[in-house]
């Protein structure tokens, strides 16, 4: 997925831009991914706790949809990102 020139319109920071660029990077053709959060912290080399600050502002900024994916046996799962299109 590529990333539209409106997002550097949002004033992100950058551990959101590089959030938001890896889970776009990982979407299929729904726009779906559903990364751990340690994976995404180990790919763009930031600490976790940064990663999950960084998903949480960009769920308030309308720019993710965040389902928590469940198990068979009802336990949960990694989260599913659906990237909103801006």
């Amino acid at each position: 997925m590529i990333i539209p020139e409106k997002i550097y319109k949002l004033k992100l920071t950058s551990s959101e831009i590089n959030v938001y660029q890896y889970l776009c990077s990982r979407a299929d053709k729904n726009r779906e991914c559903f990364p751990s959060q340690t994976t995404i912290a180990r790919a763009v080399n930031m600490h976790r706790s940064t990663v999950n600050q960084a998903i949480k502002r960009l769920q308030d900024k309308q720019l993710l949809i965040i389902t928590q994916r469940k198990r068979d046996n009802g336990g949960t799962s990694s989260n599913l990102y659906r990237i909103e299109v801006i």
